[in-house]
């Protein structure tokens, strides 16, 4: 006797529907498994309350049942939390992403203060690696993509820019990427509404006080956007969009142009003019059909569904599957530091991390690396740290040397700090025998 014939001999034909209904329902909970909402703490690694980091909170959208799922980060608007991106995040999630909403300091119960593009930026890193650590099962940690709206796009830049090989692809929406050092053309200048809340977080732009330059100077994105020519980009922005205005979009990309060492070093980065009132369309799915969800325009505001679609099509897929590579850092290259810098061979923190501005050229290989910082903010005396990933040194002896005097030495294998790296000042490590008795 079958099994089915079994079943129906001890049930009635209802209960063998009933039977045959629960144990579908069963395997599609199985299949798919959202998690809606999930709050989400996690301390900070920068910022400390005695002897813990601040507490920080992130909203959570991800199914439990898929493994391995690339991360999604999503950020809210200048004056916004993380709740409001809710929408956007689980359109996502249902995608396929497992979908981290951050909240800026001071918002959702989050410890610190706001500070408009400073430490907070470093907030977004402290969630993903937390993540990783908490659901590594679930997710890929080589696989972060960024996304944000308003304040939220202003974050993605900074975060591409501060972090340039952490994340594979970033997509900003209506973003600022300066909040005033530009004073025309800066957020200062488009969107005036907003100086009081920019006076208070970072001070007042008028009247060209060094030291608030300085800070304006730190957090401007479009400046340090030849940082990253590794993440695929994609700016969106609607051509009358008056607060942040289109020129946060392509002064990011035309100064990344600008610092290009050869053609063709910085097709990563996209920049989308839609329009309200004459919108173009892309044939996305080629039926030779102009659909709403293909439909060139970004209205100010978190996007619907469609909007996001509009715009997530041109990358989504791509990145899902992972064809979209992950970052590696340019062996030898020139960093714009606004404020800090972190990539995986080398983290650097110029002053206090939102008060000066710098470049730092680098140069990494086995036997030697060497660090060169010119401080281009206002204040030439203030200082910064540089942390050095030395595995590829490991068990040899390592000498530090400060513009051409050895300074310390140590084993390889861990990570190394030196403190105090100034205006001009050039810092080698090397393994490198053959130059010790030169030294």
């Amino acid at each position: 006797m079958t099994v089915h014939s079994k079943l129906t001999c001890i049930l009635s034909p209802s209960s063998l529907f009933v039977f045959v209904l629960s144990l579908l329902l069963g395997i599609q909970a199985a299949v798919a498994a959202p998690v809606s909402a999930k709050a989400y703490w996690y301390p900070s690694s920068i910022t400390r309350d005695g002897k813990q980091g601040i507490k920080l909170y992130a909203e959570l959208n991800y199914d439990s049942s898929r493994t391995g799922a690339p991360i999604a980060v999503v950020m809210h608007g200048y004056n916004g939390n993380a709740t409001e991106v809710r929408a956007n995040a689980q359109r996502l999630r249902d995608q396929g992403f497992f979908a981290i909403s951050v909240a800026m300091r001071g918002r959702n119960g989050s410890g610190g203060t706001r500070d408009i593009g400073g430490l907070e930026i470093y907030d977004i890193y402290d969630a993903v690696e937390n993540v990783k650590a908490d659901y590594a099962g679930l997710v890929d940690p080589t696989n972060v993509y960024i996304t944000g709206y308003s304040g939220g796009g202003g974050n993605v830049m900074s975060a591409l820019t501060k972090f340039p090989d952490y994340f594979r692809a970033g997509s900003a929406f209506f973003g600022t990427s300066d909040y005033g050092y530009d004073v025309t053309n800066g957020f200062w200048g488009t969107s005036p509404g907003d100086q009081p809340q920019l006076t208070a977080e970072i001070g007042d732009r008028i009247g060209g006080n060094p030291a608030v330059v300085d800070r304006y100077m730190a957090r401007a994105s479009n400046l340090a956007s030849k940082n990253n020519p590794y993440s695929e980009i994609h700016l969106f922005v609607n051509d009358d969009e008056d607060r942040c205005a289109p020129v946060h979009n392509t002064s990011y990309r035309a100064n990344a142009l600008a610092a290009a060492s050869f053609e063709g070093e910085f097709d990563n980065i996209h920049v989308h003019i839609g329009s309200t009132t004459n919108p173009q369309y892309n044939d996305f799915n080629s039926n030779g059909k102009n659909e709403a969800n293909e439909k060139q325009s970004w209205p100010h505001g978190y996007p619907t569904s469609e909007q996001q679609h509009a715009a997530e099509a041109w990358f989504l897929k791509r990145l899902l599957r992972g064809a979209i590579a992950r970052p590696q850092l340019n062996a030898a290259d020139e960093l714009f530091v606004a404020g800090y810098v972190k990539t995986r061979p080398f983290t650097f923190w110029l002053g206090d991390g939102q008060n000066a501005a710098g470049a730092l050229s680098y140069r990494l290989a086995p036997h030697c690396k060497t660090f060169r910082l010119d401080v281009l903010s206002n204040n030439k005396d203030i200082t910064g740290w540089l942390e050095v990933d030395t595995r590829d040194m490991v068990g040899t002896r390592v000498h530090v040397l400060l513009n051409g005097t050895r300074k310390d030495e140590f084993t390889g294998g861990s990570l190394y700090r030196f403190n105090n790296l100034g205006h001009s000042d050039t810092l080698t490590l090397t393994n490198d025998h053959s130059s010790w008795n030169s030294l």
